[in-house]
């Protein structure tokens, strides 16, 4: 089907009322539409990693590609095994040719009616959204540039989605769009934000009216979040945790604070001592000291670098933040502050490995973002998916042996926390659900 991402394309509802086809044609189709407006900056999207499409701005397949996951966030346990789920997934938005191939049953078009300018600067530390946008920087070393910045779009981009989807399914795909429109994004980085989304046409049927757990079943007409009868390594929003903050008129200045979160309970210098996840520079200054996460303690023992700073976790491996997806790569500072060379590591990677089948990548079960009301404002949100890990899993550090750890592992056997957050929380989940309520920055939604 062609795309249509251009001012002049028409809407569904301009076009005659569908026909009921032969049943070799297929099903009725009910058709229906919004408008959306992109209220972060978007990163990606494109079918280069790295880039923008400047043709495609909206691109069908990559909405698609979103609506895939949301479909599964909101049905998966609906299913007794994955192989159920697939097949049900593959029926209504398709499969690939290199699996015997199946076109969707849900047709999107998309049509832009709002362009925004692109963003090809360079990320920096002090940019709105940096934490979010950091993987986009320019990289390089010694002043010679590998990779240039990646290109944004800056928020503020209006597009028609208009959908026909089967009319036996046409409210599980309708709930769908909703889910995409509150929880996810378009483009990458989505879990942290960026591409963020909001109704702008008839607001009330897309959007809740408040962060509450009793406005988003009225508007779904179930309880998204109760909790499942098992536990899937699909993430899901069945037994998911929502915690909120004070609805503000901005969407980036929601998106900020929710993203502000993530980066105190990660790198947050700020707070008394075992408060905080890092020291403060003690001569004063921008670079931070050591970190009270165990993880480069845990190298540094591994690899018998512990003369540069004397580690103050024990050697046993530990890989919390894990938890919030993989992989993680880690540096470290070996220019000392009076000048001196330091015995450090080269640096590591976390990654995960289920069974004897090494994995890359991991997404992240938590979601930080602004959720768009009804009444036009947004409100700071943290979403953690339900999910389980498969059997057997595990964390490593690339290229060390002996550096395996549960993923729920906050802290090793003999140790002691010094991120007191960590101190007798089974899970991250748990970590930095309870640290957000007990600082104070959210409150809970759904827990």
């Amino acid at each position: 089907m062609a795309k249509c991402n251009y001012p002049s394309a028409p809407s569904f509802t301009d076009l005659p009322e569908p026909r009921e086809r032969a049943a070799r044609a297929g099903p009725l189709l009910k058709r229906f539409e919004v408008s959306v407006e992109v209220v972060t900056p978007i990163l990606g999207g494109s079918v280069r990693p790295r880039t923008v499409d400047e043709i495609d701005v909206i691109r069908p397949a990559t909405v698609r590609g979103h609506l895939r996951f949301w479909w599964r966030a909101l049905y998966g346990q609906n299913y007794p095994t994955a192989d159920a789920l697939f097949a049900a997934e593959s029926a209504l938005w398709g499969r690939a040719a290199a699996e015997d191939g199946g076109r969707s049953a849900v047709e999107i078009r998309t049509a832009v009616e709002q362009q925004r300018q692109k963003d090809e600067s360079n990320v920096q530390l002090s940019d709105t959204g940096a934490y979010a946008l950091w993987p986009a920087r320019e990289t390089g070393e010694q002043g010679r540039v590998k990779d240039p910045a990646a290109p944004r779009w800056r928020e503020g981009i209006r597009f028609l989605l208009a959908i026909a989807a089967p009319a036996d399914r046409e409210s599980e795909v309708r709930n769908t769009v909703r889910a995409w429109l509150l929880f996810g994004g378009y483009g990458s980085r989505t879990r942290r934000g960026v591409g963020s989304l909001a109704a702008v046409s008839h607001k009330e049927q897309w959007l809740p009216a408040a962060a509450s757990r009793e406005a988003i079943q009225q508007l779904f007409g179930r309880d998204l979040f109760a909790t499942p009868p098992v536990v899937r390594e699909t993430p899901l929003l069945a037994g998911a945790s929502l915690l909120a903050a004070t609805p503000q008129d901005k969407a980036v200045t929601a998106w900020t604070t929710a993203l502000g979160w993530l980066r105190d309970f990660r790198q947050g210098t700020t707070g008394s001592r075992g408060d905080r996840a890092r020291e403060p520079d003690p001569q004063g200054g921008k670079r931070a000291s050591i970190s009270n996460w165990p993880e480069a303690d845990k190298v540094r023992h591994l690899t018998n670098k512990t003369r540069g700073h004397k580690p103050n976790h024990n050697a046993e491996p530990a890989w919390p933040r894990a938890g919030f997806g993989l992989p993680i790569i880690g540096r470290f500072h070996k220019d000392g502050r009076n000048g001196k060379r330091l015995d450090e590591p080269d640096g590591f990677e976390l990654l995960w490995s289920s069974g004897n089948i090494e994995h890359d990548r991991l997404a992240s079960p938590l979601i930080v973002k602004p959720l768009a009301l009804a009444n036009g404002r947004f409100v700071p949100i943290a979403l953690w998916l339900n999910r389980a890990m498969p059997p057997g899993s595990s964390v490593f550090v690339r290229g060390i042996s002996h550096s395996k750890a549960p993923f729920d592992r906050l802290v090793a056997p003999g140790d002691t926390p010094r991120f007191k957050p960590l101190a007798g929380k089974k899970t991250l989940r748990d970590a930095f659900l309870d640290w957000l309520v007990a600082t104070g920055r959210a409150k809970v939604v759904v827990r």
